[in-house]
């Protein structure tokens, strides 16, 4: 008789701290440090783009 699987179920543990152990680089990547105030308006931007494209539909 055949056997039919109708559902998986994967869980993943995430650690939000980096491995201190691990064989890749030990320095973080070179990106130019972001303001909250900028954070914030791409943040906005983007918002407003995801209303505009949803209201031209």
């Amino acid at each position: 008789m055949a056997v039919q699987i109708n559902e998986v179920i994967i869980k993943a543990v995430v650690d939000p701290r980096p491995d201190t152990r691990s064989k890749g680089s030990t320095n973080p990547p070179d990106c130019p440090p972001a303001t909250a105030g900028d954070r914030d308006n791409e943040l906005a931007e983007k918002i407003l783009e995801i209303l505009r494209e949803k209201k031209e539909r």
